[in-house]
């Protein structure tokens, strides 16, 4: 009998869980609207024409330095942990910058709900739980039933940028944009300065985790895609 490979295996796993996805999507949607919240102002859509957006920002300090470096785009911050999410909205509040917003608030509803389509030219995800155990897959984030509201959001010609010091989490990411939702891969692989990733701005790194990793020597891997 023949073996299959791990990457096989991997593909094999990949497409059972979007399946699931897929099955459970209706579900997911219907529960959220049942609590439906849109705490992001439609306001900001309407007024800004380049808007970034960082899913689990932590206290905001990334998208804090972004504002203030370049004011010609508006940074949405969300972040769900009370501590966090707490010092993330009062930092931004207090910054005095007019083109970032902080939530302490759970991205789901806002991304099913609140987000209009098209609107997003930059979406990050910087260093989530990989959610590791077999148990914990549909958690991943290119696995959850929101991961067409993330492509629903992006304008064509948007860049998603990923960032992990899991390598398997990103190559699995990799994987799902470019052979289930057809996506462009512009960058994959261990985190080298390039065109979309701020990395001209941040040579030490654009968080505390990648700061940490790096500084330890570290690797960390990214994933850039671009909807076309």
């Amino acid at each position: 009998m023949l073996r299959t490979t791990t990457l096989e295996i991997n593909r094999s796993r990949l497409a059972l869980d979007l399946g699931h996805t897929s099955k459970f999507q209706t579900r997911r949607e219907d529960y959220w609207k049942e609590r439906k919240s849109e705490f992001i102002s439609p306001s900001i859509f309407k007024e800004n024409s380049s808007i970034h957006l960082e899913i689990g920002s932590g206290t905001g300090g990334f998208f804090m330095e972004l504002a203030q470096k370049r004011p010609e785009n508006f940074y949405i911050a969300i972040e769900r942990c009370k501590t966090r999410g707490k010092a993330l909205v009062k930092k931004t509040d207090k910054s005095g910058l007019q083109n970032i917003k902080g939530y302490r608030a759970n991205a789901v509803p806002a991304l099913i709900h609140g987000i209009p389509d098209n609107s997003v030219d930059r979406l990050y995800i910087l260093y989530p739980c990989p959610w590791p155990k077999m148990s914990q897959r549909k958690n991943r984030w290119y696995l959850h039933t929101v991961m067409p509201h993330f492509l629903r959001i992006l304008k064509p010609g948007g860049h998603f940028i990923w960032a992990s010091d899991q390598k398997f989490y990103i190559d699995e990411a990799a994987y799902v944009c470019k052979e289930h939702y057809k996506l462009e891969i512009l960058a994959h692989g261990e985190i080298a300065p390039n065109p979309y990733n701020d990395f001209d701005l941040f040579p030490t790194g654009r968080t505390k985790f990648e700061r940490d990793f790096l500084g330890r020597g570290l690797p960390c891997f990214e994933l850039i895609v671009t909807k076309s």
